[in-house]
């Protein structure tokens, strides 16, 4: 994939989508979706076009995108994540496209929310029924959220990396990332409350 054309999705894409639903509720799910993102696109990783092609073939175009790596060697570190977490496949795509295109991670279907459990730092729950209006600020200030983490996040993760391999400890950059994101929860003030499903 060309810089160019990798920078333009990063632009323009509200969220890169997750789902191990049923096709009935995946495409409920994603014809709502695209109902409300008119003029955003929204993603799916190569295992998300395949697992869901009967629904998505004929909806390809410029707001739904079949996404691709945009760089070499990305199966095999899916693959090592596999190995290390244990998580499936599908799962660490999306979780890594996700992050590959600065992009919040859309999860269609609530029963899908467990798949990424052991990768969640925090969660913002909700105990009353949203809006059109509420999803449609609060996913928009999930993208805000990626993206003002995004270069600390990146970086601190090669100090991790960095930390570890020198035979040192990761610790104190994990406890200022949850740090960081239970003070990040103050954005969805709005719609958090103590109990409820999470929807970030």
């Amino acid at each position: 994939m060309s810089f160019h054309v990798y920078a333009a999705i990063v632009k323009n894409l509200r969220g890169v989508l997750y789902s191990s639903a049923g096709p009935d509720e995946f495409s409920e799910k994603l014809s709502w979706l695209r109902r409300k993102f008119r003029y955003r696109s929204l993603g799916l990783p190569p295992s998300m076009f395949e697992r869901y092609r009967e629904i998505v073939e004929g909806k390809l175009g410029p707001k739904l995108l079949r996404l691709e790596a945009p760089l070499s060697g990305l199966d095999e570190l899916i693959s090592a994540y596999e190995g290390l977490t244990g998580l499936g496949y599908e799962v660490l795509e999306a979780y890594c496209y996700a992050s590959l295109y600065v992009s919040p991670l859309m999860v269609l279907g609530e029963a899908c929310v467990p798949d990424l459990a052991p990768l969640v730092v925090g969660r913002v729950p909700v105990g009353r029924e949203l809006t059109d209006r509420d999803y449609k600020l609060h996913m928009r200030i999930a993208d805000y959220t990626v993206l003002d983490f995004y270069l600390w996040a990146t970086s601190s993760a090669e100090e991790a990396i960095r930390a570890i391999s020198e035979g040192g400890s990761a610790e104190g950059i994990l406890r200022e990332r949850k740090g960081r994101v239970e003070k990040d929860k103050r954005r969805y003030w709005r719609i958090i409350s103590e109990e409820g499903r999470p929807i970030i």
